[in-house]
């Protein structure tokens, strides 16, 4: 019984760490790709974080950023789901906004769109210190094409 009472415990401790995690990855997304407030950074990254194996990750983010929302007029951030254990956080998004403006050499079609988007973070001491985000470009490309065929 103590054995069990003792294994209890410190699962409850790591789901607590990995829900702080959770909760940090999600913050971040929206603080970054959607509110651009880069004074921020800090607080989620470690000041030698990688992203998408980059040491360059806050001039990485911040270019994903401008570029999506000089495209996407109205741009929002939804969860979808989030998977963690300790230290590492998987977070699938969709990105949703109106495509005013040419994004990755697409037309724009003046429609609201949704796009896909992953984040697989690795965090030490709270802060991000690596992460891997994947913004769905080519079901973006299909849904655009798809948007601007005649119904």
């Amino acid at each position: 019984m103590a054995l069990l009472g003792g294994c209890g415990g410190k699962r409850h401790e790591a789901a607590t760490e990995a829900d702080v995690d959770k909760r940090h990855a999600a913050e971040y997304l929206r603080a970054f790709l959607i509110d651009r407030d880069w004074q921020r950074w800090p607080e989620y990254f470690a000041p030698d974080a990688k992203l998408n194996g980059s040491d360059l990750a806050l001039p990485i983010m911040r270019g994903t950023a401008e570029s999506l929302n000089f495209s996407f007029a109205g741009l929002t951030l939804s969860i979808r789901e989030q998977i963690a254990e300790p230290n590492r956080v998987a977070t699938a998004f969709v990105l949703e906004g109106q495509y005013e403006r040419e994004f990755n050499g697409e037309a724009p079609t003046h429609q609201r769109l949704e796009i896909d988007g992953y984040a697989f973070d690795r965090f030490e001491r709270g802060k991000v210190v690596e992460s891997r985000l994947f913004i769905d470009v080519w079901g973006l490309r299909q849904r655009a094409e798809l948007a601007g065929q005649p119904k």
